[in-house]
């Protein structure tokens, strides 16, 4: 019975050293089995309602294809540090939060299309400055290699020890950080590169938001 076996195949090459799963018992635990169930099934002890099944779906010429066993799907997934909305003085990167777990992974590749993925981190927003594009609670990633202000781009833009997401805009002289929500805002920040008394720097550019729809 070729699909019963594949069945049988499929998952002994789902486990193993170095595959999806190291042993049987971690593969019962992810499915919500017992793991004599999975052992059983491998040995091929039990499961006459599978091999009937598997009688009619070869008749009908079914074939089953199973995921590679390697673990090779999690290596194209990167899950970029999550960081605090304040910053140390003087600072040009955002500080990490050493407390916070993964929360977000992303596709290397399309990382790769956006920036330096190596350079990406998460920050959670405050506030509605930006709102309806970016709102209160909204996550988004920052590429820290993309300092060098684009009209129009929205950026992470340090001012003393706070961060701000922030449209930009530039005037001889000056740089203009805009919110998109004018109601929660008396106006655009003036920042003058020339002026020792703004202490700020450009953290990096918003390249994507994350949002819940509920």
């Amino acid at each position: 019975m070729g699909f019963y076996n594949d069945i049988v195949k499929g998952l002994e090459n789902m486990i193993g050293q170095g595959r999806r799963y190291a042993n049987p018992t971690q593969m019962a635990k992810a499915c919500g089995v017992a793991p004599n169930q999975i052992i059983r099934y491998i040995k091929q002890e039990r499961g006459k309602h599978i091999q009937v099944l598997a009688r009619i779906l070869d008749e009908l010429g079914a074939k089953i294809i199973f995921p590679s066993g390697k673990d090779t799907d999690r290596e194209d997934i990167i899950c970029p540090p999550r960081a605090l909305a304040r910053a140390e003085r003087d600072s040009e990167e955002l500080t990490v939060d050493p407390a916070q777990k993964e929360l977000l992974g992303f596709n290397s590749m399309w990382m790769a299309e956006k920036g330096d993925p190596d350079s990406m981190k998460l920050l959670t927003v405050t506030g509605n400055a930006m709102a309806p594009r970016i709102e209160d609670g909204n996550h988004v990633l920052i590429d820290e290699s993309q300092k060098d202000f684009f009209e129009g781009r929205i950026y992470a833009v340090r001012i003393d020890e706070e961060i701000l997401i922030r449209r930009v805009a530039r005037e001889p002289g000056r740089i203009l950080l805009l919110s998109d929500n004018t109601n929660s805002s008396t106006g655009p920040i003036i920042l003058e590169s020339n002026n020792p008394s703004h202490n700020w720097a450009a953290i990096g550019r918003v390249v994507f938001v994350a949002k819940d729809l509920l």
